[in-house]
């Protein structure tokens, strides 16, 4: 079994009683330890609140041998060392608890639905120029120190692949000690980089070396530092059967397979609606799946994912008609008054979630809402609001997209059960 650095502190002898919900395991006594796991009996070594391996005594029954070489220092991983099945009952959990802390009990938490390895086609990485040559990776946990990634079990094979040689182009364009933050999407046309190079002048030289290193590594699209450097091909993503263009760093769900599921689970319990809101629609998500039977109307705080989002409606036949709103919906919920368009609406804010949207829902007489969170915090805290307006929650589904991380996505299933007028 893989074993953690050791730390500086008092040896202590700790047996893992669960999971703490960031993924660390915790003992009886309230200490943290990560990358143990639950039944772990351990040597560590303990200063305060929080302690490091330093040996495994016995391990716990859902304790596994991580596949990545690279576990237990990249940070893109921090749950490898347990079982699949382990991960997905704890994460359905960690929803049922959110859930029980609002007082909201008995209600129907679905099998989580786990998605495939080296599936994750948007990513996150960071690049370093150092005296040794440029790394690119994952950070480690908890620091800024870059991990060189030669495997992973996440992303996908295209990216990896394109790693070593998106290195080669770009560490001769930077100063020693560069830092780079790399968002990299895996189109259906090529890989979609974006760049954050701090300090780096985008003048006429810069830009050919950097559409050269495009063309190198066979990049559909490139920008820099907010900036278009080239757009070889259009980098395109098809979602519920409509080509995409997402602008750079565009909001997408990070593996196709779940968004699909979310799709399914949105349009299923809509299915029936006439006229759908779309709050935080993104670049259409869910907008262009539900457009097949039902009108749209798109509301987003960000004008390039709304412009990506009508473009490619225009493009597309056999769509119910989308209309598109900007707007800031923390500070400009749609009120009640505004929702009695609407026989249904689809909400998937981002991490913090909803509350002033929450809130108007609940005095509306909307009769189906489908909650998509990716925080069952935020989300227990909407729907306790939700549920107090006359509302039940009848199904919530985990989707597990972030695989062997402690990050979970939840798509909740509310009907009105108190009818309004």
């Amino acid at each position: 079994m893989g074993e953690a650095p050791v730390s500086h502190g008092a040896a202590r002898r700790l047996t893992i009683a669960r999971l703490g919900h960031k993924g660390d395991g915790e003992t009886d006594d309230g200490i943290f330890v990560p990358l143990s796991a639950p039944g772990d009996q351990i040597v560590a070594e303990v200063d305060g609140e929080r302690a490091s391996i330093a040996r495994i005594v016995t391990p716990g029954p859902d304790r596994v041998d991580a596949t990545c070489p690279h576990f237990g220092a990249c940070g893109g991983c921090a749950l490898q060392h347990l079982s699949v099945g382990f991960l997905s009952d704890w994460k359905r959990e960690q929803i049922a608890t959110a859930l029980g802390q609002r007082g909201l009990t008995g209600i129907e938490v679905a099998p989580t639905r786990v998605m495939p390895p080296q599936s994750r086609r948007r990513a996150e990485l960071h690049a370093r120029v150092t005296q040794m040559g440029i790394k690119i990776g994952f950070l480690e946990r908890g620091s800024r120190v870059i991990v060189p990634m030669s495997a992973c079990d996440v992303l996908t094979p295209a990216i990896l692949g394109a790693l070593d040689a998106l290195g080669v182009q770009l560490e001769p364009l930077l100063p020693l000690h560069t830092h780079v933050a790399m968002h990299v999407l895996d189109s259906e046309h090529g890989l979609d980089v974006s760049l954050g190079i701090p300090d780096f002048a985008l003048d006429i030289r810069s830009r050919q070396a950097l559409s050269a290193m495009a063309a190198a590594v066979d990049l559909a699209r490139l920008s820099v530092n907010g900036e278009l450097i080239i757009m070889r091909r259009e980098p395109v993503v098809t979602i519920a059967g409509v080509p995409v263009v997402p602008p750079p760093e565009s909001f997408l769900q990070a593996v196709r397979e779940a968004e699909v599921h979310m799709q399914d689970l949105a349009c299923k319990a809509l299915v029936s609606t006439k006229v759908v809101a779309d709050l935080f629609a993104g670049i259409g998500t869910f907008a262009f799946a539900l457009a097949r039977t039902a009108k749209v109307h798109a509301v987003e705080g960000e004008q390039s994912a709304l412009d990506a989002l009508a473009a490619a409606a225009r493009r597309t036949q056999g769509l119910k008609p989308i209309s598109t709103e900007r707007r800031d919906l923390f500070r400009r919920p749609l009120l009640a008054h505004e929702l009695k368009a609407f026989d249904g609406v689809v909400l998937n804010p981002p991490r913090p979630g909803a509350k002033a949207q929450a809130e108007a829902l609940a005095q509306s007489a909307v009769p189906a809402l489908v909650y998509v969170s990716c925080s069952p915090a935020s989300f227990a805290r909407d729907a306790r609001i939700l549920v107090d307006g006359g509302f039940e929650l009848k199904t919530v589904t985990p989707v597990d997209q972030f695989l062997w991380t402690p990050h979970i996505e939840a798509v909740g299933i509310f009907e009105r059960r108190v009818k309004r007028r």
